[in-house]
């Protein structure tokens, strides 16, 4: 299993997953490039990803928050097994993130445009408001600031959604991304049903072992090609 996302933040979730039976790949992406796109990012998975022996179908990559935009950018160029998007956000063809933001303004919670997540109190308020009081000052040095500038308005460049299973696990209390607006876009892009976590954006750090489970729920192990 590829975990696409910078190292970072992701401990308490690796040995969760390796004791399940499941390799773990981790990705640096390229957070020192302030204008590197979508498309940049997507090439550092895949090259991260040619370095390995893994079969294509064993590869589940899993794309946290605003990587969701380059999720299918690296399934459209390399066979992987399935993607998973984790509390993300969903491309949508021949246009950019910002511009679907614009025209459907309920996918990010209003309260949380604008806010830097470099704050403490904006983090505990907006992505670590679930983690326990042990946790949270290790959670708050797990941020890394992506210059997503670049991403964020970089059309998408497919013209086809890539033919491969994709999963959605959507926070149920996620202050970032809206639920309500990840539940549609998740029916009508990939359709397919959302696996439900409760708790905030960042589940891969508040609750480790409950996403371990739905990353190894057949709906992501199994088979679940889609059009979006």
């Amino acid at each position: 299993m590829a975990v696409l996302k910078m190292q970072k933040g992701w401990k308490l979730l690796v040995p969760e997953l390796e004791n399940r039976g499941h390799t773990v790949l981790t990705v640096d992406l390229p957070l020192d490039e302030p204008a590197a796109s979508a498309t940049r990012h997507a090439d550092v998975v895949l090259q991260t990803l040619d370095l390995t022996t893994y079969r294509n179908d064993d590869v589940v990559v899993v794309a946290h928050s605003a990587s969701g935009m380059f999720l299918p950018l690296v399934a459209s160029r390399r066979p992987v097994g399935h993607m998973v998007f984790l509390a993300a956000l969903v491309p949508k063809l021949g246009t950019s993130i910002l511009e679907q933001f614009r025209t459907d303004p309920e996918m990010l919670n209003p309260e949380w445009v604008g806010k830097n997540p470099m704050e403490d109190g904006v983090a505990r308020q907006f992505l670590f408001h679930d983690c326990s009081p042990e946790l949270l000052e290790w959670a708050l040095s797990t941020r890394v600031l992506m210059n997503a500038r670049e991403a964020m308005t970089e059309m998408c460049p497919l013209e086809a959604w890539p033919s491969v299973g994709s999963s959605y696990i959507l926070c149920s209390e996620d202050r970032t991304i809206s639920p309500a607006w990840s539940r549609r876009i998740v029916r009508e892009r990939l359709r397919v049903e959302p696996i439900e976590l409760s708790g905030g954006h960042c589940p891969h750090i508040s609750r480790p072992s409950e996403l371990a489970n739905a990353l190894t729920d057949p709906r992501v192990t199994g088979s679940n090609p889609c059009q979006g």
